[in-house]
């Protein structure tokens, strides 16, 4: 699963590493810590404009939602897509045929479960880089009051050997591409099935995780501050993140 990211990025930084420019995140700041639970509204690499960064919201809404009720109930459930049966679900199959996206982070945050408490871990790449996640999206209009709303969804996939050590109830991770996979993601007219090849559990080799506070809420990102992202020591958690 992925529900919190770290997008501590600028602007300049996001056009260096992606190469696509930044002028319609108007609103963006840089954020230490970021839940889907708060419906964030963040940049994004398009299918259809890949050389621009556009503003979606985290909660994916499908276009034939009827609703602002509807609306509202299916984001807070369509916040990542399984890529197991991304081709098949009603909510993600039309977007993740024609409309994919980049989503960029400077890493992410999950949580191990141990003896009924749960520790929140921060993951990232070893050379400090940012990344991105694979993504799909949508947009949906409000019929009564005609507001555009468009939002995405995080594709997730198997966990690799260190995230099932981190994330040990679900053992998901997200879809982590490689540098040299994200224009490929975009390529709507690549097959079904090499577009899912493209799902693959990240090498955990490149990556490092470590353990970070509790002031880590699970749903909510209130807190923005570096805190966040330092190591924290539990000593219950004994030498096996060590």
């Amino acid at each position: 699963m992925c529900y919190t990211i770290s997008i501590n990025l600028t602007k300049a930084a996001l056009e260096k590493q992606f190469g696509a420019k930044t002028e319609k995140l108007r609103d963006f700041k840089p954020r230490y810590i970021v839940s889907a639970f708060s419906l964030p509204e963040l940049p994004a690499i398009t299918t259809e404009e890949p050389g621009e960064f556009v503003p979606l919201h985290w909660g994916l809404i499908p276009y034939w939602v009827k609703d602002e009720k509807s609306a509202a109930e299916i984001r807070v459930k369509t916040m990542n897509a399984r890529s197991e049966t991304i081709d098949e679900k009603p909510s993600f199959r039309e977007s993740f045929k024609k409309r994919r996206c980049l989503i960029p982070v400077q890493g992410f945050f999950e949580w191990h479960e141990l003896g009924g408490k749960k520790y929140p871990f921060y993951i990232h790449l070893k050379n400090e880089q940012p990344f991105a996640l694979a993504g799909i999206y949508d947009k949906w209009v409000n019929k009564e009051t005609g507001e555009i709303i468009n939002s995405f969804s995080i594709v997730t996939t198997a966990a690799n050997p260190l995230m099932e050590k981190i994330h040990n109830s679900k053992k998901r991770m997200p879809v982590i591409l490689p540098a040299h996979s994200e224009s490929k993601w975009l390529d709507i007219n690549a097959s079904v099935q090499a577009s899912k090849d493209l799902c693959l559990p990240f090498d955990e080799i490149e990556m490092e995780a470590h353990p970070v506070a509790k002031i880590i809420p699970s749903k909510s990102d209130s807190e923005q501050s570096e805190v966040v992202l330092k190591p924290v020591h539990y000593p219950e958690l004994g030498l096996f993140f060590n």
